[in-house]
């Protein structure tokens, strides 16, 4: 049999059925419970939640267990728990950093499968943010407002080390912590001073600092995320007299690129998760209530989700579907969208090949009925082309293509009882001779057992393909060897690994890719 040869041309877009809802449940609602809400989901899909009782002035942590909420204090000695911060180990053990208010000192407490340790950092503490390292060691950004600084704390495997990122009369306000797949800190913040935006990150010797947005009043309810290629993401305020606005900051090579999110009294409370492909989701309280936006891939969607929510933290689950922890009415909530049946989302792929161009996909979701893929060339509109496909297909060739054409795909994914969903679209140029540069694509994804590894290699070399979490620890080499230059696959069972988002590096002498891989149950 011809094997197809092909490289990647582009990678575009998850549209969305409407078909699910929002389900919202009470957690705690003894006393005064929920501010400073911290949400992260474990290798289950399910929600940890570390938040502040205000009540009785107690740092408070929950977790659904697969049947109900189980809650507890963690730490009730003095006046703590503001700010808190959490996150999961690779044993899904909690983490957390918060604010020792009588002691005027930042705080961490860790699971060790039995009980609680907790023990005090350093002076200051105030807007933590925790983030695990590739190592598996917590490290916290945090303002220290005796000196107005903002500063840096990490366990090396046997000490806390502290360090002052950056320093004024008052920056560091607002942080928001995230490591890259080399395990670098990231970290966005509010600098009061100046009143504007800032990023801070690691280069390996010292720390960079960049001013992201200067203008009057910007910055505060900072929340960051790194893309697939280390970039990073911000979400935050705007104030303006007569209201606030809701913005997203993104950092593309040497430029950051600016947009409007949500312009009604909006941008409070913000959290920012990126799905699979990149595109941004965010929580946060807009006009009074909370809100949830994300992106198309052409437009923000915006929705509310309840009439009222501060506090908020958002996660996305291993299939994409968002999670919020936030504080109403005195009590914390929690809210999560349930997809219903069918398909809630599809990435949609244009590979140019030898043949002509092939069309991929991966949904998320159940399988529909049927696929349909349609085209257009130039400004017309698209026809469909492939005829009713199995909703277990995968992929389709179009081999009716013209070399140097331009072309537009879409999907289309109807189910059984007629509705239908369209994704798109995504650009291919058909040529021959493509299989010549370096080109990787993971499919199926989200994957339930084995996933194959499609690529293309420009020349001969030596090659590594190895598997990260997003902490940036190895945790599996696919392949290591000498390689020619040509398309090829393998085949990787990933049955043994815990549910979650991954990272697929191609490394060679010639460059270098990344994909992202979901693991599901």
């Amino acid at each position: 049999m011809k094997r197809l040869f092909c490289v990647v041309f582009a990678l575009v877009f998850v549209g969305a059925a409407s078909a699910g809802e929002w389900h919202i449940e009470t957690v705690d609602s003894e006393g005064y419970v929920g501010w400073y809400t911290s949400l992260a989901l474990d290798s289950s899909d399910y929600p940890h939640i570390s938040y502040y009782d205000v009540w009785n002035r107690d740092l408070k942590y929950t977790h659904w267990d697969g049947g109900s909420w189980q809650t507890e204090t963690v730490d009730s000695e003095g006046s703590v728990g503001e700010w808190t911060s959490l996150a999961l180990d690779s044993n899904d053990y909690p983490h957390i950093s918060y604010y020792d208010y009588t002691n005027g000192n930042l705080k961490y407490a860790r699971w060790d499968g039995s009980s609680w340790q907790t023990e005090t950092i350093d002076l200051g503490g105030q807007y933590t943010s925790l983030s695990i390292d590739y190592n598996g060691y917590p490290c916290i950004s945090y303002y220290e407002p005796n000196n107005g600084d903002l500063k840096y704390a990490r366990w090396d495997g046997g000490y806390w080390l502290t360090e002052t990122v950056d320093e004024g009369d008052d920056v560091g306000m607002w942080s928001s912590l995230a490591h890259d797949s080399s395990g670098k800190p990231h970290i966005s913040y509010y600098d009061l001073t100046n009143t504007g935006l800032r990023y801070a990150y690691w280069t390996g010797s010292t720390w960079g600092r960049v001013a992201v947005d200067t203008k009057w009043h910007v910055g505060e309810y900072t929340s960051l995320a790194l893309d697939s290629s280390g970039y990073p993401r911000i979400m935050y305020q705007e104030y303006w007299s007569n209201g606030s606005y809701l913005k997203y900051a993104r950092r593309l090579e040497d430029k950051w690129i600016f947009l409007d999110v949500d312009t009604e009294d909006a941008g409070y409370y913000t959290s920012l998760a990126l799905d699979t492909s990149d595109r941004p989701r965010i929580s946060y309280r807009g006009n009074g209530n909370l809100r949830y936006a994300s992106w198309t891939g052409s437009s923000w969607h915006i929705e509310t989700v309840d009439s009222e929510g501060r506090y908020t933290s958002l996660a996305l689950d291993s299939l994409g579907n968002p999670h919020i922890s936030y504080y109403a009415n005195e009590a914390l909530k929690y809210a999560y969208w349930d997809p219903g049946p069918g398909v809630e989302g599809a990435e949609v792929s244009a590979n140019t090949c030898d043949e002509g161009v092939l069309v991929g996909w991966t949904i998320t979701g159940d399988a529909p009925a049927s696929f349909n893929v349609l085209r257009s060339a130039g400004e017309n509109e698209p026809d469909a082309i492939s005829g009713a496909l199995p909703g277990t297909a995968a992929r389709w060739l179009d081999s009716d293509v013209e070399a140097g054409g331009e072309y537009l795909y879409w999907l289309e994914a109807i189910e059984e009882d007629g509705t239908v969903s369209r994704f798109g679209p995504t650009e291919a140029v058909a040529f021959p001779g493509a299989a010549r540069e370096l080109a990787l694509s993971i499919y199926p994804s989200p994957v339930k057992g084995s996933f194959t590894v499609d690529y293309t290699l420009p020349e001969d070399g030596r090659i590594s393909i190895s598997l990260y979490d997003l902490s940036g620890r190895r945790v599996s080499t696919i392949l290591d060897g000498e390689m020619t230059a040509g398309r090829h696959d393998i085949s990787y069972d990933a049955s043994a690994l815990p549910p979650g988002v991954y990272l697929a590096r191609l490394a060679t002498d010639s460059g270098s890719l990344t994909r992202r891989v979901v693991i599901a149950r």
